[in-house]
């Protein structure tokens, strides 16, 4: 294979989370009176929460972060949003750790990415899963990436981040590692490759579809 370790997002990556994402920071908007459309903060959320939140707080007119806070407020008080993963994402995982791959994921998300991955039965598919926190700073500082890269030892060369947003890829190039973008559409990006759907990794990696 071309790589011998992966660097995955979560959010838009591995499981279609930011409908649910969107919900909720509508919802928590709407119980302090500010109203904002799904169809709104969609966009904002495909290149960042903290895009989402300036979004939020401009409408407002309030302080971006008594908006975050009113949006992590709203997360913790209520029932993890129904998400799952994108079509092939499963098995190119366990494919890949099956030919001897290592599959990592560094994420924004907090401690809730393990329910999920427990949902799916996908926790044997990491070796670690670096969740939000205050040790690591966000992309596109590549923080998670170098922890993960030194603590085991990863070859730059040999390993790849795979990610749906431009933070994601910008994190990678200041990690030294090559940066796929999974995105619909072709946009501009630093990325050194980009896929429109996960199946078009095998390839990529030079790994055999079964």
């Amino acid at each position: 294979m071309r790589y011998e370790s992966i660097i995955w997002d979560f959010d838009g990556t591995l499981f279609d989370t930011y409908p649910g994402m969107c919900r909720n920071l509508k919802q928590a908007m709407a119980s302090i009176g500010i109203q904002v459309s799904e169809e709104e903060l969609l966009p904002q959320f495909l290149i960042s929460l903290r895009k989402a939140i300036e979004f939020c707080a401009e409408r407002s007119g309030v302080d971006p972060d008594f908006v975050f806070q009113t949006y992590r407020s709203w997360v913790q008080e209520h029932p993890l949003p129904e998400a799952k993963p994108y079509p092939g994402a499963g098995e190119i995982l366990a494919a890949f750790q099956a030919a001897g791959g290592r599959n990592f994921i560094f994420t924004h998300r907090g401690e809730s990415v393990h329910a999920y991955l427990a949902q799916e039965n996908w926790t044997s598919y990491f070796t670690e899963v670096v969740p939000f926190s205050p040790a690591f700073e966000r992309k596109p500082s590549p923080s998670g990436n170098l922890y993960l890269m030194a603590r085991y030892g990863l070859d730059a060369e040999r390993t790849l981040a795979v990610g749906d947003r431009e933070l994601d890829v910008l994190a990678a190039k200041a990690a030294g590692v090559e940066a796929c973008l999974v995105c619909k559409a072709g946009v501009e990006t630093a990325a050194d490759y980009q896929i429109r759907e996960l199946k078009e990794l095998y390839a990529l990696i030079g790994l055999e579809k079964e």
